[in-house]
């Protein structure tokens, strides 16, 4: 290939790729999102987690989707693992190839694995946990598309999970919330047809 071959060949990738960073098309299919994050505990009954997620939202206008979600959480200290499944939204401040976004998650857990149960510790949860819990985990962060149908998103968020974690001060068990702030990354897709 000579140079002036390859000069037009890179011009046309260029000219194609930001004709490809356009916004997602509403009318053709859901939002898919899986996300990983990495939470360091905030607040007095905080824990480190690591944890999973796949969304799947449908378009409301071309900012707003509402969905389902389920995920996999690990948490280190309290020695538990989690089954998240929630209600999820995201709004998207642009209708751009970049773009602000918040998300909010909430919904109940599944508690299992536990394996730091009834020592009266911190970080302890107790014997008599329900099985059911409460979740909710809001975020803020930016999303950039790489094709019309696939971006990358990038947040901060707050996961929280309602136990009935052991309180020092009353040496008792009590529900409390155990937070963890976290870096999320994640994958947005778009299935046509859905």
């Amino acid at each position: 290939m000579n140079k002036q071959t390859i000069i037009t060949a890179l011009f046309a990738l260029v000219a194609m790729a930001g004709q490809a960073q356009a916004t997602f098309d509403t009318d053709e299919g859901c939002l898919n999102v899986v996300d990983f994050t990495y939470g360091k505990g905030i607040g007095e009954y905080g824990d480190r987690c690591i944890s999973a997620n796949y969304m799947h939202e449908r378009f409301i206008n071309e900012q707003l989707c509402i969905g389902l979600g389920i995920g996999y959480s690990h948490h280190k200290e309290y020695k538990f693992s989690a089954i998240p499944v929630y209600l999820s939204s995201h709004y998207f401040f642009l209708d751009k190839r970049f773009s602000p976004f918040v998300n909010l998650r909430v919904g109940g857990f599944a508690l299992f694995n536990a394996k730091n149960v009834g020592t009266n510790e911190k970080y302890s949860i107790s014997e008599d946990h329900q099985n059911i819990g409460l979740y909710i985990s809001p975020s803020i962060g930016v999303k950039v598309h790489i094709t019309p149908n696939i971006g990358v998103l990038a947040s901060v968020c707050d996961e929280a999970y309602l136990v009935n974690a052991f309180d020092n001060s009353r040496n008792d068990y009590r529900s409390k919330l155990i937070h963890s702030l976290g870096v999320n990354i994640g994958v947005c897709f778009q299935i046509k047809g859905w």
